[in-house]
């Protein structure tokens, strides 16, 4: 190989691979028989390239690729394109601390007709994966605990002290367990809610859904929770439906609307806006404003996060579990559409697009 003048061997691009490379690499032949180890492998297993090399690769290495022992001698199976793209394995490690990990198998050939494989086992990713999930169970266990702790203590409370407490101290308090309980309920439905939509198991019925029916059913079931507030909808005839699951779309819209009364101060307006756009293929676009005290500029990039809430008064006194956004625009996202904000001191507005069902192309799926 020859690059701007240098000639390059395979040995040197190898060379810089198993002293340089962060990720680990294997080479295995076509029995499986590791026959060279990168130093990576060596630093995240505690083995040297010496014990590594010689080994077959399911002693270091388990994953759906690799082939049942007794049926095919812990070969390496490479029989579709899916077995060599990304996909999930474990490492076996000495101490029994078994790391899962992102793998990739490539077929390599040589000059005498012999095949191996070339896996990489994907380090930097695991370890960021690792962390994620880790901050993702630290985060869940507070959140769980806050609501378990208040119905734990008032439930102790009404059972060691139930006969000096007078009917509305009872009342009350059982009042703080069933608030705290549904709180805990609303955690477990967005948390299993987040898992789905991250292993893509959550199902969707496509459909031409009528957006202004659609927005006033919101409405009204939130009606109880906008008393203090002024619900104004700009929402021309004519509008064409849009192509969404229907329940999906009702979440969508009742997290933005819910969220647009819950943090913006009693008395203001929030607005809920549709029109249509001339893109090809044509969306609808819906906005929801709201009149609160904004958001900074630099958190308008974190509030799509998982347990992204911003840290001011009006959040910190409004119960949340910090996942609705973050499941909001995975929603808008599966559907077909997107999301943004903008933000201004007594002006925030969220922005979603969703495609339109045109006549033409109900027609169209009608044929299909």
């Amino acid at each position: 190989m020859v690059v701007f003048g240098l000639t390059i061997t395979s040995d040197n691009i190898f060379e810089s691979f198993n002293n340089y490379s962060a990720d680990g690499l294997l080479v295995s032949d076509g029995n499986g028989k590791i026959v060279a180890s990168n130093n990576a492998v060596s630093k995240l297993t505690g083995r040297a390239a010496e014990e590594i090399v010689g080994q077959n690769i399911t002693s270091l290495l388990a994953c759906s690729c690799l082939n049942d022992e007794e049926k095919n001698g812990n070969q390496l199976l490479l029989s579709t394109a899916e077995d060599t793209k990304l996909h999930s394995g474990t490492l076996i490690c000495p101490n029994g601390m078994d790391l899962p990990i992102p793998v990739t198998h490539s077929p390599i050939g040589s000059a005498d007709g012999s095949a191996g494989t070339l896996t990489v086992l994907y380090i930097i990713q695991a370890s960021s994966l690792q962390q994620a999930q880790t901050e993702f169970v630290s985060t869940v266990s507070h959140e769980l605990r806050t609501p378990l702790t208040s119905i734990k203590g008032f439930a102790d409370t009404i059972l060691r002290a139930g006969d000096r407490l007078d009917a509305a101290q009872q009342r009350r308090y059982i009042g703080i367990i069933k608030d705290q309980a549904d709180r805990l309920a609303r955690l477990v439905e967005d948390l299993l809610a987040v898992s789905r939509l991250e292993a893509r198991k959550l199902q969707f019925t496509i459909r031409a859904i009528d957006l202004t029916e659609a927005v006033h059913r919101v409405i009204r079931n939130l009606m109880e929770k906008a008393r203090s507030h002024k619900l104004v909808t700009k929402l021309p005839n004519g509008l064409p439906p849009v192509w969404a699951d229907a329940d999906r779309l009702e979440q969508i819209l009742t997290n933005l609307i819910d969220n647009a009364i819950k943090y913006s101060p009693p008395d203001t307006t929030v607005t809920i806006e549709a029109r249509e756009l001339t893109d090809k293929p044509p969306f609808l676009e819906i906005s929801i404003n709201d009149e609160g005290g904004g958001i900074p500029e630099e958190h308008l990039s974190e509030i799509f996060n998982k347990f992204s809430r911003l840290d001011n008064p009006l959040v910190r006194q409004t119960e949340g579990t910090g996942l609705g956004l973050y499941i909001t625009k995975s929603l808008v996202v599966a559907l077909g559409g997107s999301i943004s904000v903008t933000s201004q001191p007594k002006s925030t507005t969220f922005t979603v697009k969703i495609p339109a069902a045109t006549l033409e192309e109900q027609a169209a799926r009608g044929r299909g």
